[in-house]
Formats: structure tokens, sequence, C-alpha cells
């Protein structure tokens, strides 16, 4: 009796351990082919409503660099997005009156932005569509410059001249939540909806994002859409209410 229980321990194989799926990470840079639309005023320098297509912003665009990335490991997952951009525009206008005074001003202004978003995913849904509940912080970050000049020059040739500069910059810190919808529609096509919204360093501030996917291979995902970020913020002198929108295309490296 022993020897039948002992032969049978031995035929019994022992079941290996499943293994927990580990991290995966994927890493998106992209173009974001935005115009931008609102009122802004930084400091003493004066309120101007802005209303620029993305290729009048191309025109004046000095620098621009964004992209994102997320990692995820089962249900939980983070996000990270950071965009930079810089503009500079010079103006020069001329006029001479009746008495043969000519007055000239020219200005010159740098903008610089900076926008950072960190977040929290839990993903409520794991198919056939993906449903994902966001949280998280976004930073913003405006400085500006100006330089204007104006002089006055009779008809003798004599005249005055004066230029005066002017810089102001914020930064301020909104927390915000959202959900994220992947919806597949056919062999690695996928369909994108986000939304967030949220505030507190801000008045408001909401985004939303539609778009679509393509899966080229296990590493690399084609990305484009429709991108819309709202932020109203007015506080201390300093007004950035202003929508920026527009296509993007980027391209996911996953690992």
């Amino acid at each position: 009796m022993a020897q039948t229980t002992s032969a049978v321990a031995e035929s019994v194989t022992p079941t290996a351990p499943i293994e927990e799926p580990g991290w995966t990470f994927e890493v998106t840079p992209y173009a974001w082919l935005a115009g931008i639309k609102g009122d802004v005023k930084a400091g003493r320098l004066p309120q101007t409503s802005v209303d620029m297509s993305f290729s009048d912003v191309f025109d004046v665009l000095d620098f621009a660099a964004m992209g994102s990335l997320e990692a995820r490991r089962q249900r939980w997952g983070f996000l990270f997005d950071a965009q930079y951009l810089k503009v500079s525009e010079s103006a020069t206008s001329s006029t001479t009156g009746s008495l043969g005074v000519t007055r000239k001003a020219n200005a010159d202004i740098t903008i610089k932005e900076t926008v950072v978003a960190a977040a929290v995913t839990y993903r409520l849904s794991q198919g056939p569509t993906l449903v994902d509940a966001v949280g998280g912080l976004r930073y913003v970050n405006i400085d500006a410059d100006a330089t204007i000049g104006a002089s006055l020059f009779a008809s003798g040739g004599q005249g005055v001249a004066g230029t005066v500069s002017r810089s102001a910059e914020k930064s301020w810190t909104d927390a915000y939540v959202g959900v994220r919808v992947q919806q597949p529609i056919a062999e690695g096509w996928s369909l994108i909806g986000y939304l967030d919204a949220g505030g507190g360093g801000s008045d408001f501030t909401w985004q939303a994002i539609a778009g679509a996917n393509y899966q080229f291979s296990k590493s690399m995902t084609g990305k484009f859409g429709y991108r819309v970020l709202k932020i109203d913020y007015d506080k201390d002198q300093f007004v950035y209410d202003a929508r920026t929108q527009g296509i993007y295309l980027g391209l996911g490296f996953a690992f």
C-alpha cells in the first residue's frame, strides 16, 4: 500500500505558477497642428484677442516639441504628456502727419508656452471595448516678452525715440478627471475618444480628443485625430482664456 501511494505521488507533475503580465510602455512623439483663439493679457502688457489658424502659428513658430508616454500593468496605468511652444513676431508701422512729422512704431513679441500633464488610469472595462478612468494634474507655464519702440521725426531730420520693454510669466496647476474609450472596428484599427475637465489653478479647463489608431505591428502604432484644449485663467492681472485646437499626428513605439 505504501508503495502504491508513493508511485501515485511520483506521477503527479507540480503545476507551474502563473506569471502575471509585467509593465508595458509606449512612447509617442507627435505633432499637433493647432490654431489658437481667445484673449490673452500678461501683466502690464495690453489684453489682446487672438485668432490664429495653424498656418498663422506656423509662420511665427520658432520651436516646438511634443510627446507622450503611457505605462500599463493589468488594470492600472500612467499617462504623461508634454508640449513646448515658442513663437515670436515683429511688426512696424509708420505714419506722416500734416506737419511733416513722421511717427514710427515697432514691436517685438515672444511667447513661450509649456504644458505638462501626468495622470493615473484605471481600466474599468477590459474589452472588447476598453474604458479607462483618468485622474491627474496639468501644469501650464506662459512666458511673454514684448519690446515696443516709438519715434517722432520732424521734416528737418531731428527727432526723439524711446523703447519700452515689458515681460510677464505665470504658472499654475489644475487637477482634472476624465475618461478614455478605445473601440476596435477592424483588424489593426481602433477608434479613440477622450474627455477630461477640471480646474483649481485656472478657473476651468477641459480637453477633448476624437481619433483613430492603426497598429502596423506589435511595437508600432500610427495615431491621428482632432484635439481641443480649453483653458480659462483670469487672476492677478494675467488672462489666458483661449482654446487650442487642431489635427494631431503621432507614431507610438511600444516596448
